[in-house]
């Protein structure tokens, strides 16, 4: 597990070792969304807090993100950060983590590359990950149709393999679970994720910020198919797998 660190002026270019064949490619401008709007290869967007973009690229489509702060701090300053070194950026340690968990087989998507770019003590940085085929979150599915025992039970293994792999996802929630045409489920967006030692304290909270997560979208949208049955369904395949007994 490792990055490959390419200088450019201001900039620095992160790319996961097994992504070398691109290092003669990649280039500063693969993080400005105004130069792929030129070439016309700009697919799609996702408007969440910020918007998303979908990458047309002869490796495949990919997902551009840049880093925006959250919170009250954000009004003071929306993307840039205090910089310490380029293994500490924000950028840096979702590339790391990502890298890891896809050598491990863990359904997220593969890491492309990053960019930091520097301005005196701060920081600006941006992503570039594959993006998923033929796949919708589950809030928008969840819209649309019901879910099968069989499928909440996949999502309930779903996090209980990055569980005891270690991983804590910092902000687990309904539209960070995605489904493809396959009836595959990911996990994405691990900005400010982390690595840790398998313990149930910080397990189970995760697991009661993703039912927060599915009782506020049923609050929000006039069709939403998520009851108690559902959630009964998903921690019961938590717990098969994990070898918990969890009860929320």
């Amino acid at each position: 597990m490792s990055i490959e660190i390419i200088e450019h002026q201001e900039n620095s270019i992160l790319l996961p070792k097994f992504n070398h064949h691109l290092s003669q490619l990649v280039s500063v401008d693969w993080f400005d969304i105004d130069t792929w709007k030129l070439k016309g290869a700009v697919t799609g967007q996702s408007k969440g807090r910020n918007i998303t973009w979908f990458i047309g690229h002869q490796e495949g489509e990919w997902v551009l993100r840049h880093y925006y702060r959250g919170g009250l701090v954000a009004k003071l300053s929306k993307d840039e950060y205090f910089f310490t070194s380029l293994e500490n950026t924000r950028c840096y340690a979702e590339l790391v983590l990502l890298e890891t968990m896809f050598q491990q087989g863990l359904p997220v998507p593969k890491p492309i590359a990053g960019r930091v770019t520097r301005s005196g003590f701060f920081y600006r940085n941006d992503i570039l990950i594959e993006k998923i085929p033929n796949a919708q979150d589950l809030v928008a599915r969840l819209q649309s149709e019901k879910l099968s025992e069989a499928g909440w039970h996949a999502i309930g293994s779903l996090i209980a393999k990055f569980h005891l792999a270690g991983i804590y996802h910092s902000d687990l929630n309904a539209h960070n679970i995605l489904i493809d045409s396959e009836f595959k489920f990911w996990l994405i967006d691990f900005d400010k994720c982390c690595k840790k030692v398998p313990q149930k304290k910080w397990q189970l909270a995760n697991l009661r910020r993703l039912k927060r997560s599915f009782e506020k979208e049923s609050l929000i949208h006039e069709k939403f198919y998520f009851d108690d049955k559902s959630w009964r369904w998903l921690l019961q395949s938590y717990n098969q797998f994990a070898g918990t007994k969890f009860k929320l």
